[in-house]
């Protein structure tokens, strides 16, 4: 028997209720009673819907089902579990069952936990007593960032794994309200396809390099008229959707301030203009009409679409004009001007180095060093330690350096002459990398190819450092670096 795809499920609901109607007119006139008057056509009921949203998933996953033999799909999934832990991608994400870093280590579940005591709490108090109350409220004061990231449980049911291993090479802005952003990590071509093949391995979707599973189906591309891309432009302004997603540039009759209204939800909506990338069409239009279905965890709503609605929203979000923007040049790496006051090492670790840098540059004897001393994210350590004025002063190793063997060089004086100091010149480069890493929205546009500088900039995954306290930076080590 010949298979129903979800539209024609939809559509044989649909003529069944009209042809009952129809059959009982037909034998209402056979028996000589008045003509029945006309009713307007018969619409599904709720239960209907339902099956058919139903339905309509369960075809596009089964589409995307591949069945991997059981040693490969074992061993995908440990190698790629053992490249996510080595890459550290657990110290943010929620990741299926891998064991996420432990909450000295972890960016999200530290910050998460710091701003959720109440200074009545009793953990709060013995952290209060041993440290300060000035720094408990420092630190709390100082939480605006990492509380809330994707989480990346089955994430290659919905998106395209090849996708995956170009993204982590290489990311960029996909959420315009969220400051932070993916860290830069230094991610081998291997790795890469190591973590791709892990997630389609998890999501049993096919292997991305057609080792284990036959390759993916060829994707034909949406080609959609412009009254179908009216079509679903309506449907996604009526249907809420505009709440937290951008387009582009698409005029969505928001404003940045309303998103801004919507809090965390808004924060993790991607930037929609992207979905023809990330995403295969069918399961696009799928996860529109049940995000439940691929997460039951996704604060993604249900929008109670009916699978047409969800597939006019697709074939626009797949064929608008996201009317960007041009690519801004590199941006001028000049410092701006030093305060002409004196500065203290009490005023620069307030307002950036121990507010900021020492996230990832603790001292040798905590319990999380940082990747900017010991490494991580795939970056080699440069033993940088920030936590205190003597050992920030100390220096870090050049890079490539051993530990125990390399030298020491100063982040506080300049690398010649015409030059800046280390530390100022990488919060500079941040700049760079902001091209791509920093796009506003509704302020969108055509991406550069890469970061624009092959050394990272600081701080990594968060927004540069601004004029004010470079100038302050600057002044103090103008100034000779006073110390405490």
């Amino acid at each position: 028997m010949l298979a129903l795809g979800p539209r024609q499920r939809v559509a044989q609901v649909t003529l069944l209720v009209t042809l009952s109607a129809l059959a009982c007119a037909v034998l209402a006139c056979s028996g000589g009673e008045p003509e029945p008057q006309p009713h307007p056509p018969a619409t599904p009921g709720p239960g209907d819907l339902a099956a058919a949203r139903a339905a309509f998933v369960d075809q596009a996953l089964a589409q995307n089902h591949a069945s991997w033999p059981a040693a490969a799909r074992t061993t995908a999934i440990t190698e790629g579990r053992a490249a996510i832990e080595r890459l550290q991608c657990n110290r943010c994400h929620t990741i299926d069952d891998i064991e996420p870093s432990s909450r000295p280590t972890h960016c999200v579940s530290c910050h998460q936990w710091l701003d959720g005591l109440e200074p009545s709490d009793p953990t709060y108090t013995k952290l209060a007593g041993r440290y300060g109350a000035h720094v408990m409220e420092r630190y709390q004061r100082n939480i605006v960032h990492y509380l809330g990231v994707p989480d990346l449980t089955r994430v290659g049911a919905r998106l395209r794994p090849d996708w995956i291993a170009t993204y982590i090479q290489n990311p960029h802005d996909l959420r315009p309200m969220m400051e932070e952003t993916m860290v830069r990590s230094q991610v081998s071509e291997a790795d890469a396809r190591t973590i791709a093949r892990y997630f389609a391995a998890v999501a049993e979707t096919h292997d991305p390099y057609g080792e284990h599973t036959p390759a993916p189906p060829a994707q034909a591309p949406v080609r959609a008229s412009a009254e179908r891309i009216e079509e679903g432009r309506g449907v996604f302004m009526r249907r809420g959707c505009t709440l937290c997603h951008t387009v582009g540039n698409v005029d969505t009759g928001k404003t940045r301030a309303d998103l801004i209204r919507m809090g965390a939800v808004a924060k993790l909506a991607p930037n929609l203009r992207f979905a023809r990338e990330r995403m295969r069409p069918e399961l696009t239009a799928a996860w529109i009409l049940d995000p439940q279905r691929f997460h039951p965890d996704t604060v993604m709503p249900q929008a109670n679409l009916t699978p047409a609605e969800a597939e006019a929203v697709r074939d626009f979000l797949f064929a608008v004009d996201p009317r960007l923007g041009p690519t801004p040049p590199v941006p001028e790496l000049v410092l701006p001007p030093a305060v002409t006051r004196p500065v203290t090492w009490a005023e620069v670790k307030e307002s950036t180095l121990g507010r900021i840098c020492v996230h990832c540059h603790m001292n040798d004897h905590e319990r999380d060093n940082g990747p900017g001393n010991q490494g991580g994210y795939g970056w080699p350590g440069v033993g940088l330690r920030m936590r205190t004025y003597e050992t920030l002063v100390s220096g870090q190793f050049e890079r490539g350096a051993s530990h125990t063997e390399g030298t020491r060089v100063s982040v506080l004086t300049p690398r010649d002459p015409a030059g800046m100091p280390l530390l100022l010149e990488a919060m500079l480069r941040r700049r760079v990398e902001e091209r791509r890493d920093r796009v506003e929205a509704f302020a969108d546009y055509e991406l550069p190819p890469d970061h624009g500088t092959e050394s990272l900039g600081m701080p990594m995954g968060l927004p540069s450092i601004p004029d004010a306290e470079l100038a302050l930076l600057r002044a103090w080590i103008e100034q000779g670096c006073p110390g405490p």
